[in-house]
């Protein structure tokens, strides 16, 4: 037994510590330092690894399996992640930790590398970003998706809460839970009922329908209004409150589509909303944002096409002027496919045990060392699940004062100065990041001014 305080007044951050890992995991060597989020199906926390020093984040999965349509999503993401480890702009798994019972296991733990923050967080703080900023981050968001692009694979659910950043200003794109693949190289039907809380992100070509055909293009067009936001200091350039709004108020900005591009548009109410409405000739776009330069208003420009066809791939993107100084020849590298036997689990209709022993295959190759022993060991300790978890739910209520129920896997605002303020290495842009941590801190101590009146 430890020698710290013990039931009703022991601290709770000394409870979590305790209970986040046991008994669930073997051979752990994470120790947990605080709560950075909380969402419907886990808990995240920051934490040492005891191994390298490495600061991570710690993502425990609960009670997987009661819904198997959220299980699969998952499964698909950890896979996905899996397989596009080899790119500095993607989030990356560091290890899945291994469940003492093979058979029984409801949860799973998934360590990332540790982000303080995502750009959404960063928009709503109201410090403007330098135009050296954005270009920088832009030409990463880019880089990124044209790795994606050259694999097939298609995002689907691109937006600032999914890019993580850190000090220094490096970017990752997160949340694979809607990703697909395409293997053969074709344009994709898919139903797009779970894709309705991002509809100010959604390219015109899925508003509206439940049902369409895409390519990755859809992905450009949300690359399109993220640059936006960045450019209007964090205001989404399309809030559309419902899916007609939506439409009105990409008409209102980009003008009335032309034939070729309504061409494109699946939906026959789509067509005819735009085709009842007067023509509208496409504004010039330096009006929204009179500060930008030219080349990243011409490049938004590109973006927002309203035509899929019309926008720019990630690889000719990548050679726009707006990132002239920038562009190395590497970032535009095809890379190996992806196989497609990953995802055949898919087509599927499985069990709650088969697709427990997916994971189990999943996280074994994060553990060779078992994987070659080919077996578990069979002292593995035997538990109650639901009440471990819901004993670790309860205690975790207790400690998450001023951290909203989110899916968010980053740093709350107010604590987002003080992250930044302990990182040294900042190597690019140097004197504009420490300008923009300046900032951020004082930010954070408003905020914190605020909550002690």
């Amino acid at each position: 037994m430890s020698g710290g305080p013990t039931g009703a007044t022991a601290d709770p951050l000394d409870r979590l510590k305790n209970t986040f890992f046991v008994p669930l995991v073997r051979r752990n060597r994470y120790t947990i330092q605080q709560v950075v989020g909380e969402g419907a199906y886990g808990v995240v926390v920051s934490a040492i690894d005891n191994v390298t020093g490495d600061t991570v984040a710690v993502k425990r999965i609960m009670r997987l399996f009661e819904h198997m349509s959220e299980a699969t999503r998952i499964l698909r993401e950890i896979k996905f992640l899996r397989v596009l480890n080899r790119h500095e702009n993607v989030i990356s798994i560091r290890d899945v930790l291994l469940p003492d019972d093979r058979d029984k296991f409801d949860d799973v733990f998934v360590v990332f590398d540790y982000m303080p923050a995502d750009l959404n967080r960063l928009l709503r703080s109201d410090i403007p970003l330098s135009p050296e900023h954005i270009r920088w981050m832009m030409y990463q968001l880019t880089r990124a998706l044209h790795f994606l692009d050259a694999l097939h694979v298609y995002h689907r659910d691109l937006k600032p809460s999914n890019i993580l950043i850190n000090a220094d200003c490096d970017l990752r794109i997160c949340d694979f839970g809607l990703a697909r693949a395409s293997f053969h190289g074709t344009i994709e039907t898919a139903f797009w009922t779970d894709y309705v809380a991002t509809r100010w992100y959604r390219a015109p070509e899925l508003i509206m329908s439940y049902t369409a055909n895409y390519s990755t293009a859809i992905d450009m067009w949300s690359l399109g209004c993220i640059f936006a936001e960045m450019l209007n200091y964090g205001r989404p350039l399309f809030p559309g409150r419902n899916a007609f709004h939506q439409m009105q108020l990409i008409r209102e900005t980009l003008g009335t589509p032309d034939p070729a591009a309504l061409k494109n548009i699946p939906h026959t109410k789509t067509k005819q909303f735009f085709m009842s409405l007067p023509r509208k000739d496409p504004p010039d776009l330096r009006q929204f944002f009179p500060e930008a330069s030219q080349a990243a208003v011409n490049f938004l420009g590109r973006l927002l096409q309203q035509d899929p066809e019309r926008r720019p791939t990630a690889v000719d993107a990548l050679l726009d002027p707006y990132f002239e100084g920038l562009y190395e020849p590497a970032d535009s590298a095809v890379p190996d496919p992806i196989p497609q036997h990953e995802f055949d689990f898919e087509r599927k209709k499985l069990t709650v045990a088969e697709l427990r022993a997916l994971f189990y295959e999943e996280i074994l190759l994060y553990h060779p060392e078992t994987k070659a022993q080919g077996r578990q060991d069979p002292n593995a300790l035997r538990y109650d699940v639901s009440s471990q978890a819901d004993n670790f739910r309860g205690q975790f209520r207790q400690m998450r004062d001023g951290i909203a129920e989110d899916n968010f896997v980053s740093e709350p605002r107010q604590r987002l100065g003080n992250l930044w303020e302990r990182t040294k290495s900042i190597e690019a842009n140097q004197e504009a990041m420490e300008g923009l941590v300046r900032e951020v801190d004082m930010e954070a101590e408003k905020d914190d001014d605020q909550m002690i009146r």
